[in-house]
């Protein structure tokens, strides 16, 4: 109570409420203050992204973002917003994120009245009350806990099984491990499998996947910042502080920005880094695993990545092959993936025809296991619910329209937008037919929230 005190002195009432998730788009959005009105009313800008509707914003200027990204609240005084056709406003504002589990899903951002005495010159100042959350104890929810282990890698492949009694192995040194492996091939989870099996275990988990992040704020989030650093700068552990004594995951290293790629060579070499803004050394007792979703003598070649960092990182490799080079194992994972939604979905089936085994092993999986398990999940929310045997036709629909889509793509025939726009479009229209126009059973089984499947349906003219 005293930390909420701290935080609202000087403030008198809340002007406006905005509800975003984790892909920026507007599920709910109240104002009590006209100054904060847009050109649309609240329920047009519902559907529609927040950072479309702040044109000054962006992903690394807006506090919604940033809570988002950091995985705690974000407070500011005196932030500059601008929506379109209005003149720039200024307002307070404190973002928190909103999880489920240990996943950021989305982030509230509300709009406080002020005291105008409490500016400082008009800079922008992010009040340090709030990261009073920045010590060990506390900011500890921000580590993932490894969820995975390797018993938890389906797989009768023996390249796949080679890899698993590797992970073994590795996990047993301390020594920096490259994965490499296609989008949707798992490589997450073979990290989760390389900590759980080794000493680190229980230990901190840390993942963090650099193409998530803006450039310009990646530094400080890795390292943490020193107060004075720059405007709104507090002391803030960065993620190798918070990893200390575990396990750092960055994925998609590839993504990772040219000048910052040095002070990570040095955190492997000797464990030493210093905070944004700091001039004291720090050292950290920190694992690092990485991975990337390219050829690493590929992205070398191209300049996209140092030399050094990659021999560094490289010193244990480990490959996943695509799902189209062990397809023994598609009937292992669809039974897997069956169990999985038929719990989610309510469904029983505990059968797979012979023709959809087939048409599975014969299709490419450009999207790996992933894409596997979407079009799994698709066909048990598909079936009737006393169906006990999933069948091709359940798929069918979705497997002959992602081909279609990736012909057509390569004929060159229409933009890649129109096409993801086509194929989505036949996607909701198919759903909505078997739920009977049901909006909110429909948004089920598609996962998505029932406002962003409305306003598709709308958008996309779906009768």
């Amino acid at each position: 109570m005293d930390f909420i005190n701290k935080l609202f002195n000087g403030k008198g009432y809340i002007e406006g409420i905005t509800i975003i998730n984790v892909e920026g788009e507007i599920l709910f959005s109240a104002k009590f203050n006209n100054k904060l009105d847009t050109k649309d009313e609240n329920y047009e800008v519902v559907g529609k992204k927040f950072l479309d509707i702040y044109e000054n914003l962006d992903e690394s200027s807006s506090t919604a973002y940033i809570a988002m990204q950091r995985g705690m609240p974000v407070y500011m005084e005196n932030q500059i917003i601008k929506s379109a056709d209005r003149e720039p406003i200024e307002i307070t504002s404190l973002s928190i994120p909103i999880k489920s589990g240990r996943t950021v899903v989305g982030a509230i951002d509300l709009s406080v009245s002020g005291n105008e005495q409490q500016a400082l010159d008009g800079v922008e100042i992010m009040d340090e009350v709030l990261f009073a959350y920045n010590n060990v104890e506390s900011l500890g929810h921000i580590s993932d806990e490894a969820r995975y282990r390797i018993e938890d890698i389906q797989t009768c492949d023996s390249k796949m099984l080679e890899l698993r009694d590797n992970i073994v192995k590795l996990a047993k040194t301390d020594m920096p491990v490259l994965i490499y492996g296609e989008t949707g091939t798992g490589k997450e989870l073979v990290a989760h499998s390389l900590h759980n099996a080794g000493k680190r275990e229980g230990k901190p988990f840390v993942v963090q996947n650099c193409a998530s992040i803006p450039a310009n704020l990646m530094e400080s989030i890795l390292f943490g910042t020193s107060k004075g650093a720059f405007t709104g700068a507090v002391d803030n552990m960065g993620l190798l502080e918070l990893a200390n004594g575990g396990t750092l995951f960055l994925d998609e290293i590839n993504s990772m920005p040219l000048e910052l790629q040095p002070k990570i060579l040095r955190v492997i070499q000797d464990g030493t880094f210093r905070r944004v803004g700091e001039k004291q050394i720090k050292k950290v007792d920190v694992r690092i695993i990485s991975s990337t979703n390219e050829k690493p003598a590929k992205i070398v070649a191209e300049g996209r990545f140092r030399m050094d960092l990659y021999y560094r990182l490289a010193v244990m490799v480990l490959e996943i092959p695509p799902l189209r080079e062990r397809k023994k194992d598609i009937p292992l994972l669809t039974n897997y993936f069956i169990s999985k939604y038929n719990n989610l979905f309510g469904k029983n089936i505990h059968k797979v025809s012979k023709k959809l085994y087939e048409e599975l092993g014969q299709y490419q999986w450009n999207g790996n296991v992933r894409e596997l398990e979407n079009t799994v999940a698709y066909g048990v929310g598909m079936a009737e619910d006393h169906a006990d045997i999933l069948e091709l036709r359940h798929i069918e629909s979705r497997l002959h329209m992602l081909d279609k889509k990736t012909a057509d793509f390569e004929d060159g025939d229409m933009p890649l937008t129109d096409l993801v726009a086509d194929y989505e479009r036949n996607i909701i229209k198919n759903v909505l037919q078997k739920t009977e126009g049901n909006i909110t059973r429909a948004a089920a089984v598609l996962g998505v929230p029932r406002q962003t499947l409305s306003r598709k349906v709308k958008e996309y003219q779906i009768r």
